[in-house]
């Protein structure tokens, strides 16, 4: 799990990785597959987390609160001592314009569709000297490659583009909105300073557009970001250049960087100033930029 300390992370990643280029040399399709639900798996469990704490909740006061790991905790902590939240990316941003989510969603599924399409028909690639017809992982210099995408693969995970280790899915940022969705009505505020004025949207309890953001996010920085990140050693196994290497990890890191933009600062009301709607109103609401 992404939020795990970052030795352990590195430790069960390279081991599984070594396990898997043992397999590609044995049955590559087998393998690839595999890996896909291998790594479809554990990109659930930081989710099953989120869960598991937000259901622990029985009232508004949180009072019995359970978080499983220590880190999450304290990086929820963060989040819940105030009512301000930060979106990371164009899913977490409830003031971003669904179309323009939809857009970067579609985009990037299509994308990292491609790259797995890619992967299982390129089981065989040219060698460093030419040679035609080498496996991918069965030749020493695509060995070498391979041990060379894992060491890659851990800056990725564990270097400045993930802030030093902190998960991708950001939990944290997750469970204070699901939280806040136990309340029967909740006011999001927020400036948007390209209009230069300040916006503001209800939240329902279990608000379903809450939810469709949070299941985009799951598929693009979860399952997403787990299979290209773990995929790294392989693709750059498959290449015949030192500089397809280099545009082969760049590429593929900026597909599940393409929807990490900071967002409007969030603020979370009970009520915005005593301000009441009519249906009318609060159904016109709705419409706006939050779905």
């Amino acid at each position: 799990i992404d939020s795990d300390k970052n030795r352990f992370v590195m430790v069960t990643y390279a081991a599984v990785s070594f396990l898997f280029l043992g397999g590609l040399q044995v049955s590559f399709d087998y393998t690839l597959n595999a890996m896909v639900i291998f790594y479809t798996f554990t990109s659930s469990l930081e989710s099953v987390r989120i869960m598991l704490a937000y259901h622990s909740v029985g009232d508004e006061n949180q009072d019995d609160l359970m978080i499983s790991s220590e880190i999450m905790l304290a990086k929820f902590n963060k989040y819940n001592g105030t009512n301000e939240i930060k979106p990371a990316n164009v899913y977490e941003d409830l003031g971003r314009n669904l179309t323009i989510v939809t857009m970067v969603f579609i985009t990037q599924v299509v994308l990292i569709s491609f790259v797995c399409f890619d992967m299982r028909n390129s089981n065989v690639n040219n060698c460093l000297d030419g040679t035609k017809g080498c496996p991918v992982a069965g030749t020493l210099g695509s060995w070498l490659f391979f041990i060379l995408g894992i060491f890659m693969a851990l800056v990725f995970q564990l270097g400045p583009k993930t802030k030093f280790g902190e998960s991708e899915q950001n939990p944290y940022y997750w469970l204070r909105l699901f939280l806040v969705l136990k309340k029967e009505e909740t006011w999001i505020s927020w400036n948007n300073d390209m209009k230069g004025i300040d916006e503001d949207n209800k939240l329902h309890a279990g608000d379903i557009r809450v939810w469709i953001r949070y299941f985009m996010s799951f598929l693009i920085n979860g399952v997403g970001f787990h299979i290209l990140v773990h995929a790294l050693p392989l693709q750059v196994a498959s290449q015949s250049s030192l500089t397809g290497v280099v545009f082969r990890a760049i590429g593929m890191m900026y597909l599940v960087d393409l929807d990490d933009t900071p967002g409007y600062t969030l603020t979370i009301n009970d009520n915005i100033d005593g301000k009441t709607i009519s249906k009318e109103e609060e159904h016109a609401d709705e419409e706006t930029s939050l779905i």
